[in-house]
């Protein structure tokens, strides 16, 4: 191989390069994902959770209901939770491809097959009175006593 042989494999290599960073760095962001650390807990567990904002927006969480637990019946059903004894506020946010991670212990509820329902409010401010814009839902996991 000659000179002009390796310039041109490596005029290549840099274009293929060139195309793959263009192509990862305009991926369309799709999602806001909530990911919890197990796939089985147990009452008083500590669950964590992972948010991970894939949007190009920033996203905002409530002051009063940050999140709702669901139960696996026929349908998905929400816990009662009472209302808000303040006003409903947007009380924390994530900017786009920010994590926001949190904890919270699992209260004596009937065991089965749960999620997290994540309620945000997209391109809000804090301390502006949250708007559910999109809910976005946990992996599947299970409470056993």
């Amino acid at each position: 191989m000659n000179k002009k042989d390796f310039l041109i494999i490596g005029a290549g290599i840099v274009i293929l390069v060139a195309i793959i960073l263009v192509a990862v760095l305009t991926k369309v962001p799709g999602e806001v994902n909530v990911i919890t650390e197990k796939t089985e807990y147990k009452i008083g567990d500590v669950i964590k959770v992972k948010i991970e904002n894939n949007l190009k927006k920033n996203v905002c969480f409530s002051s009063c209901y940050p999140y709702y637990l669901e139960k696996k019946e026929e349908e998905w059903k929400s816990y009662d939770y009472m209302g808000c004894p303040n006003s409903d506020l947007v009380k924390d946010c994530i900017d786009s491809r920010q994590v926001k991670a949190f904890e919270l212990i699992v209260p004596p509820i009937e065991e089965g097959l749960h999620r997290l329902a994540i309620s945000v409010c997209i391109g809000c401010n804090l301390d502006e009175v949250f708007r559910e814009d999109q809910k976005f839902y946990s992996n599947e996991f299970i409470i056993n006593e």
